[in-house]
Parts: C-alpha cells; sequence; structure tokens
C-alpha cells in the first residue's frame, strides 16, 4: 500500500512538472532582408505550447542576439504569434539570434517559472 502511494505521488508530481509537454518556437520571418536605411528588421515567430498548465497571461518573449534581449509584442489579431524589430548594424550582414521565451506553469504551493529557448537562427542582410 506505501509503495502505491509513493508511486502514485510520484507520477502526480511529474504531471505537474509538464512531463510529456511540447513547446515550440517556430521562426516565421524571412532568413534573407534587403537592407534598409532604418537598419530595423521585423522578426515574428510561433509559439506553441500543450503545457495545460501553462499561464498564458505569463508569457514574455524575447529575442537574444549577443549579449542583447528585445522584447517581443503580440501580433495584433493573431493567436500564438509574436514580433519585434531587430536592429543591425550596416556595417553587418549576418546576425545570429535565438528567441527565448519565459512563463510561469501552474504548481503547488505556488506557480513555477519555466522558459523555452528556440534553435539558433540566422539572418542575412543583401545589399539593393
Amino acid at each position: 500500500m506505501r509503495k502505491t502511494l509513493q508511486l502514485g505521488g510520484l507520477m502526480a508530481a511529474a504531471l505537474l512538472a509538464g512531463c510529456g509537454t511540447t513547446s515550440t518556437v517556430t521562426q516565421l520571418s524571412p532568413r534573407t532582408q534587403t537592407r534598409n536605411a532604418e537598419g530595423l528588421y521585423p522578426v515574428e515567430i510561433e509559439f506553441r505550447s500543450n503545457m495545460r498548465a501553462l499561464r498564458k497571461e505569463t508569457l514574455k518573449p524575447y529575442l537574444q542576439v549577443g549579449e542583447n534581449n528585445y522584447p517581443m509584442r503580440r501580433t495584433p489579431r493573431m493567436e500564438h504569434r509574436w514580433e519585434t524589430l531587430m536592429p543591425v548594424p550596416a556595417t553587418t550582414n549576418l546576425v545570429n539570434y535565438k528567441v527565448k521565451v519565459d512563463f510561469e506553469y501552474n504548481a503547488i504551493p505556488a506557480p513555477k517559472p519555466n522558459s523555452v529557448l528556440s534553435p539558433p537562427y540566422q539572418l542575412q542582410i543583401r545589399e539593393k
């Protein structure tokens, strides 16, 4: 009986921790863009998760370019989509970046933080 209770407790803890859940970041913006005078290039992503305990109101995605972080905002009238403008110096033709999504999920006794990091992406800037 005691082993059954321990096993049941371990299974419940695994379910609460999100075992078997999938959260993905998908890049939607083009990988090559033409250089513009402003030096700002749109980056759009889609974030999807099947984690039932995820608190959607706590989603905070941001673009990571080297040591800099650029917050993303929800794309108007689109579910699961986020966007930002990435600054690229005029002397740079290739930028490596990732997207990190911070969020909280429901846990006992209180919500806990978590995050998802995308694979590395590259933006190539072409001259006009």
